[in-house]
């Protein structure tokens, strides 16, 4: 009998192998009929991506033959809500299918812990909380729920994720990484994958795909390479210089792309690093001869933001040089931050082929890949959205994958007396800026770019008649979240206001304000779960600054980072900021026991405070389910999370990593606690 079930186990496999060779084949002859009908001004326009924000018109889709739209963070359409997303990409679908061949858009977004940029959404833990739980379960869960809502909205790619392995704590996209562990990133690679590019059955089949990034070594760069300044900011380590051997690079940061490529990924984009001096987007060793001759990567290769601009030379010169190394799809967001615009793009790419810079060997080979995707993801079949799909967006069955995201990915550190867990009957006081902020919870790339911290207003009582003075206001922003934009906010808080005017506002009419509105990420914060898992039984005061302790009550402090993304989030201290100090010296001054909640993006230097707290977790990046925290803090879920990264004693020891000489962590590389 065993033998039998052998044997039609061997004859399925054999059916469904042949079955896919049949549909590859077909996809192949469909993909080179349509090639040969292809004029150049055709082909290059289904090389080129543009940000929406830059279209300088919806028609230009079709004038160009443009075969790709992005949204970037914070690029939304003006009803940012799931059918919003809908008819707005279904009409720049519209433009596409109006051009003589009829080739879809494929349409990209950053949905990096869920679909963080359409408002409603289901916000998941970042990465680096993912991998403390080292559980692909749940990221195959979390993954699988982000390509459902990503599909709801009429989108077909996201570019995520993110498979990096970082090595230094202040890179300021160390959370998006999942561990400092080659073997961990690897093995979660393979569930990540296969969330996001499993068929769809809800939506008959439908697919996403997923991208692997950034391609290669962007977690192994060095400190003071960064290689760009933004505004105020000159990045420190981002974009910086990965300074390996090639057998080191291929040790630590190749294999979980190897992993990505065996779990069927259809896209990689490459990295706005350097390895030894040499950028990655114009690295034919890297992109051709070892992504996708020795890899076999027979998918999608696509630039990061503007990527090739940073390749040294004039923008020609980074044209050329980058589609000879291999890159299929440019994404060429347009002149946000004086780059070239996708018109000069166009006209340099076309140009650059018909002098023979540029090989048409090397385009067509650009565009089989771009049209396979499309086909495989059914675009030429079905490119549309769906506007009744929209109610699968922020659905209870994708926040409930949350919340229990959140409780496999909180690390109990400390347990000094078994103070953890808490009784819902004793009494709590609520302290810190993370409390009751959303964005601080949420982090990075959450509606816009950079996060944004969302102020608890309630901190504000204003004058005996209840008005706020604006310079009030200015200064409580200033002193209660370091905003000095070294993380991204302050320009969203003080926009339209003016720190010297005397003028007024109402607290009411200052919530409803311009200040608040464009940013209201959604979810449960940690103190109204809180609240809500204890019914609020009167035993729960919220006391944001500790400004009337109580002797018998546990404090809880939540305290982290401000919202930060990529380099502007390069940061040399990594420590808690003066507002939550000065809070934790009047918490420390009552003598009451705190339990201590960090909301970070990374381990954070807390040598000189961790002595005088009873307890101690890292709750990361959580996203929107705060009710997962409660649910730890409570007893609920007893903690099962280990450190994916080494928590450093101080900023001396950066970087640092297990195996590294002398090591002497906080807390070591797979430390967690449980009850």
């Amino acid at each position: 009998m065993e033998m039998i079930y052998r044997n039609l186990n061997i004859l399925l496999l054999g059916i469904f192998i042949s079955s896919c060779a049949d549909t590859e084949q077909e996809r192949d002859q469909f993909v080179q009929e349509l090639l040969q009908k292809m004029t150049l001004d055709e082909k290059v326009g289904q090389m080129t991506q543009v940000d929406k924000r830059m279209l300088d018109s919806e028609s230009d889709i079709a004038t160009y033959y443009l075969g790709s739209i992005l949204s970037g963070g914070g690029s939304v359409p003006k009803d940012n809500t799931p059918k919003g997303w809908v008819n707005m990409i279904n009409s720049y679908q519209e433009q596409a299918l109006s051009t003589r061949l009829k080739i879809p858009l494929i349409y990209g977004i950053d949905a990096v812990h869920g679909h963080n940029n359409v408002v409603g959404a289901t916000v998941f833990p970042h990465n680096i909380g993912l991998g403390c739980s080292n559980n692909p379960d749940i990221v195959y869960k979390v993954n699988q729920a982000t390509a459902i809502e990503v599909a709801a909205t009429g989108l077909h790619w996201t570019f995520s994720p993110c498979i990096t392995v970082p090595k230094d704590d202040r890179w300021g996209r160390q959370y998006e990484g999942f561990s400092e562990s080659t073997e961990i990133v690897t093995r979660l690679t393979h569930a990540a994958i296969t969330g996001y590019e499993d068929a769809l059955d809800i939506f008959g089949g439908k697919k996403i795909a997923a991208c692997a990034k950034h391609f290669i070594g962007d977690g192994g760069t060095t400190w003071e390479t960064g290689s760009l300044q933004e505004g105020m900011h000159t990045y420190k380590i981002d974009r910086g210089d990965t300074q390996l051997t090639e057998d080191e690079l291929r040790r630590v940061h190749l294999p979980p792309y190897q992993e990505a490529i065996k779990a069927g990924v259809k896209t990689v984009m490459i990295s706005f690093n350097s390895w030894n001096g040499v950028k990655c987007h114009g690295s034919k060793f890297l992109i051709n001869d070892l992504l996708k001759s020795e890899l076999n990567f027979e998918g999608l290769v696509v630039t990061d933001w503007a990527g090739i601009d940073e390749i040294p030379g004039d923008y020609k010169s980074d044209i050329i040089t980058s589609i000879n190394a291999g890159i299929d799809l440019v994404m060429v967001p347009g002149s946000l931050y004086g780059q070239n615009h996708y018109k000069t793009f166009i006209e340099l790419l076309r140009e650059s082929v018909e002098e023979g810079s540029i090989p048409m060997s090397r385009i067509d080979d650009a565009i089989t890949r771009i049209l396979r995707v499309k086909y495989d993801l059914g675009l030429f079949d079905d490119p549309y959205g769906k506007v009744d799909r929209a109610s699968q967006v922020g659905s209870e069955k994708n926040r409930q994958v949350a919340r229990d995201a959140v409780k496999m990915s909180m690390v109990l550190l400390k347990n000094d007396s078994k103070v953890l867990p808490l009784s819902k009957d004793q009494k709590l006081t609520i302290v810190g800026s993370g409390a009751n902020n959303l964005g601080i919870q949420n982090g990075g790339w959450t509606v816009e770019w950079q996060g944004r911290s969302t102020p608890d207003f309630e901190i504000l009582d204003g004058d005996d008649n209840g008005k706020l003075n604006f310079s009030e206001i200015t200064s409580y922003f200033k002193s209660a979240y370091d905003s000095k934009y070294d993380a991204g906010n302050a320009d969203g808080f003080f926009k339209n206001m003016d720190e010297d005017s005397n003028e007024s506002i109402s607290l009411d009419e200052f919530k409803k304000s311009e200040m608040k509105s464009p940013y209201q990420p959604s979810g449960t914060s940690i103190l109204s779960a809180i609240e809500e898992a204890t019914n609020n039984k009167g035993l729960i005061t919220y006391d944001p600054r500790a400004e009337n302790l109580s002797k018998d009550n546990i404090i809880i402090a939540v305290v982290g980072e401000n919202p930060y993304a990529e380099g502007i989030g390069d940061n040399p201290t990594i420590g808690l900021s003066s507002f939550d100090k000065s809070i934790l010296e009047k918490c420390y001054a009552s003598g009451n026991q705190i339990v201590v909640v960090i909301l970070s993006g990374r381990p954070l230097i807390i040598e000189d405070h961790i002595s005088k707290w009873s307890g101690l977790i890292a709750a990361w990046l959580p996203g929107m389910a705060g009710e997962g925290v409660s649910d730890v803090l409570f007893g609920d879920y007893s903690p099962t999370a280990k450190l994916s990264f080494s928590w450093p004693r101080n900023k001396d020891q950066l970087p640092l990593n297990e195996g590294d000489q002398n090591y002497d962590p906080l807390f070591p590389f797979g430390h967690g606690l449980s009850y």
